[in-house]
């Protein structure tokens, strides 16, 4: 099943039956019933970010949003749109993606640095309590991307530029989960209810699988998954594999996809979602 027609999807996340995403280049907040046309939830002129990222839940039902460019978190609650928290004071390039525990506890990463001028540098993840709160982590990772919790309680973080996957604990201790061939760039991430870990890899265009940590530290990553390329008309040209969403009955996956070009992305509808069953997707080794 394919839904097309998008910018840049992102943030995928399922609610409800139906999944919800960034469309960060069309600066909305969307959500789709598969089998059903995608419905716009919030936009730019109704309130919402001109580029939005990260997506969650607070206990009470109202909705988290990142706000990239102006670094902060949107609450949205009975159709108002509110800043919960200014995360200015913690970065100084652009917001990205975001978890939200089931207590309202958010996790947010930024890019750290400008990817087009400067070198990695490492940075931190920002909490924001239920009550809007901020603090910071240590600067342990190389632009935090994707993130979600494990049965373990450990917070599974994707690090786009330092190719890795790493596992921070509740004392924000961070070690390395699995590392991936240079240039990769994993970005986001879900785990599924077996404990499998579904990376998407950004640039090398591709969906990799970590067994589940019991398998142990040196269990290889496989591909499952690789993005066709667009391959006639203003789109055309290789797929960026941005994010990916287990379905929460863990027979299904949605995989977000776009161009590789991101200036041809921002002008063309490069963007699609796929579902995928996860039993038929083929393994093969990194």
């Amino acid at each position: 099943m394919l839904l097309e027609g998008l910018g840049f999807p992102e943030a995928l996340r399922w609610r409800d039956g139906a999944l919800w995403f960034s469309d960060m280049f069309r600066s909305r907040v969307m959500r789709w019933v598969p089998g059903t046309e995608a419905e716009t939830v919030l936009d730019a002129a109704s309130g919402g970010p001109t580029v939005p990222g990260g997506l969650g839940w607070l206990p009470d039902g109202s909705l988290l949003l990142v706000d990239c460019e102006q670094r902060r978190v949107m609450r949205v609650h009975d159709g108002t749109v509110s800043v919960d928290a200014d995360l200015a004071e913690f970065m100084t390039h652009s917001a990205n993606d975001m978890h939200v525990d089931a207590d309202g506890t958010a996790w947010v990463g930024g890019y750290g640095f400008d990817p087009e001028h400067d070198e990695p540098v490492p940075s931190p993840l920002v909490r924001v309590g239920a009550d809007g709160a901020a603090s910071a982590t240590a600067s342990s990772f190389v632009f935090p991307n994707g993130c979600e919790r494990d049965a373990t309680g450990a917070l599974v973080v994707a690090e786009t530029f330092a190719d890795r996957v790493s596992l921070m604990s509740h004392d924000n201790t961070v070690t390395p989960r699995a590392g991936f061939d240079p240039g990769s760039g994993p970005d986001g991430l879900s785990i599924a209810p077996d404990g499998a870990v579904y990376v998407a890899l950004a640039f090398a265009g591709a969906l990799a699988r970590l067994a589940p940590i019991e398998a142990g530290p040196d269990a290889a990553a496989e591909f499952v998954y690789r993005a066709e390329p667009i391959t006639s008309g203003p789109g055309a040209g290789p797929l960026g594999i941005y994010d990916c969403a287990v379905h929460p009955d863990g027979r299904h996956i949605a995989v977000a996809m776009a161009s590789l070009d991101e200036a041809l992305a921002e002008r063309v509808d490069t963007g699609r979602i796929v579902l995928l069953e996860l039993e038929h997707l083929a393994l093969s080794s990194q």
